[in-house]
């Protein structure tokens, strides 16, 4: 016998056994056991050096560390993010694209953007809420209002004539503003910008009458800017003199921006269950929390139930408000 043939016959069956179901699910439940095993892309959707950035790399570094692997960041802002959103959601779902996201990309696009390239509900798999930021309403120094109930007086005494600055059209610093002023009454004209510092330096120059910004820029600010209220619902340890803008006669006001870990749609559980498990024991160090809280955040991690929870009402609140005011992005 042709030991070439001999040689056939006995790979034969092996060949027929990897191209058979059953072997393709053998050698998938073998990659996902040995997940990971190469590089892991994590893409961004804000630019390098915002908070969404920050927390990706405080992620990336811990679990690379744990995991063995080399976490690669990619930061795509385009479109709020809906670029980068679109692009994961076309990925393959085996764990090595995943993306950080801040919730404007999940709970306010889909209602800002006349076109987008994903659906939040379909396209994507959450992994976990990993940090949340409760922001600050600020104002110039030498505004004639001290704390909400004058900034409202003073803003329906003299409507259209203040101001408040965002990081850009879409964002949660111009929606959560927009929605403050619909709760208030209120009239107040908004001037975008393309990043916090710009918006701060020119509301300390008194260019700028208020914003809203993250705990971290106020607090490095603060000999220069008034602090008039936190967004969240309650009051911050960082700042425990500062009352939140629901108990300043603006009942039920909730503005707090979180951060969290997603996937392409239909991640095997096995990865899930590997990111989820590095993940908690991240959490558990207060080592690692500390990092977070020195910036006015706190690291967190939900369940994938939960996230979801989040993005559905979120997304009906930011809807709500972008309806209200008629906004719309035609791109």
């Amino acid at each position: 016998m042709d030991p070439r043939r001999r040689t056939l016959a006995v790979h034969l069956p092996v060949a027929f056994l990897l191209a058979s179901p059953i072997g393709l699910l053998n050698a998938q439940a073998w990659a996902e056991d040995s997940y990971p095993s190469k590089v892991i892309h994590l893409v961004v959707t804000t630019a390098a050096g915002g908070a969404d950035d920050f927390v990706a790399r405080t992620v990336a570094q811990r679990l690379s560390a744990s995991m063995g692997q080399p976490i690669i960041i990619e930061n795509e802002p385009a479109g709020n993010g809906s670029v980068a959103a679109g692009e994961v959601a076309h990925a393959p779902a085996d764990g090595y694209t995943l993306m950080m996201v801040v919730d404007s990309t999940l709970t306010i696009n889909p209602h800002l953007y006349k076109t987008i390239h994903y659906d939040v509900f379909r396209d994507f798999t959450p992994i976990s809420i990993i940090s949340t930021l409760p922001t600050v309403l600020l104002a110039r120094a030498d505004l004639p209002a001290n704390d909400v109930q004058e900034l409202i007086a003073l803003a329906h005494a003299r409507p259209g004539k203040l101001n408040y600055a965002s990081t850009g059209v879409g964002t949660v610093l111009h929606v959560g503003m927009e929605m403050f002023k619909i709760a208030t009454k209120t009239d107040i004209v908004h001037v975008p910008y393309r990043s916090t510092p710009g918006a701060l330096n020119d509301l300390m120059a008194g260019r700028i009458d208020v914003m809203l910004a993250g705990i971290g820029n106020a607090l490095s600010h603060n000999d220069k800017i008034k602090i008039l209220a936190i967004t969240s619902p309650r009051r911050s340890p960082l700042l425990p003199n500062i009352p939140t803008v629901a108990e300043s006669d603006v009942p039920g006001f909730d503005l707090t921006s979180w951060f969290a870990l997603l996937g392409p749609a239909h991640l095997p559980q096995p990865i899930m269950d590997r990111l989820t498990a590095e993940l908690k024991k991240a959490e558990s160090d207060p080592q690692f929390r500390s990092i977070f809280e020195k910036v006015g955040m706190q690291a967190v991690v939900s369940s994938t139930q939960d996230m979801r929870a989040a993005m559905e009402s979120d997304s009906k609140k930011w809807g709500d408000v972008i309806k209200t005011i008629g906004l719309t992005i035609n791109q």
